[in-house]
C-alpha cells in the first residue's frame, strides 16, 4: 500500500523535525517542505531559548524580592532587638537607682 503524492506531502509535514534531520532522503524528495521545516525547527529553537531567558530573569527576579524582603525582616529585626535591649537596660538601671537610694537611706 503505497501512499499517494499528497499524502506523502502531508506525511512529510506532519514529522517535520525527524524528517528533516534523520532522512537523508526527504531532502532530494521535497526540498520544499525541507526548507519550510529547518525555519521552523530555526524559529522553534528561537522560541524556546527566548522562553528560558524569560523564565531565567523571572527566576532571577523573584530572587532578589526575596533578598530583599529577607534583608528588610533581619534590618527590622535588628531595631526592634536594639529596642528590647533598650528597653531592659533602662529597667536594669532604674531598679539599681531604686537599690541604690534605698542603701544610702538606711
Amino acid at each position: 500500500m503505497t501512499a499517494t503524492a499528497q499524502e506523502r506531502v502531508l506525511y512529510a509535514a506532519k514529522s517535520r523535525q525527524w524528517n528533516s534531520t534523520q532522512c537523508p532522503k526527504f531532502l532530494t524528495e521535497f526540498p520544499e517542505e525541507h526548507a519550510k521545516n529547518l525555519e521552523w525547527i530555526r524559529q522553534t529553537e528561537q522560541e524556546n531559548a527566548r522562553r528560558q531567558a524569560d523564565e531565567h530573569a523571572r527566576e532571577q527576579e523573584q530572587r532578589q524580592r526575596k533578598a530583599l524582603i529577607k534583608d528588610g525582616r533581619r534590618k527590622e529585626g535588628l531595631v526592634s532587638k536594639w529596642i528590647v535591649i533598650g528597653l531592659i537596660g533602662a529597667v536594669v538601671a532604674a531598679r539599681a537607682w531604686q537599690r541604690f537610694r534605698e542603701v544610702s537611706t538606711s
